[in-house]
């Protein structure tokens, strides 16, 4: 993935968790988009994004 990829999503990420109060939103977009399973994890293809989801603090 590029860098700049990979900062974008960074950024996306932060706000995502800034924006608490639309998390469930958030969530059962991806879980629509099959991109999280019901409970939360990655599927298979996306798991890398799991390593960008954490990193953001």
């Amino acid at each position: 993935m590029k860098t700049n990829q990979v900062e974008l999503l960074i950024a996306l990420a932060k706000e995502i968790k800034a924006e608490k109060k639309i998390k469930t939103k958030v969530e059962a977009t991806l879980q629509s988009a099959k991109i999280l399973t019901k409970h939360g994890n990655f599927t298979g293809k996306y798991t890398n994004l799991s390593r960008v989801v954490t990193s953001v603090k």
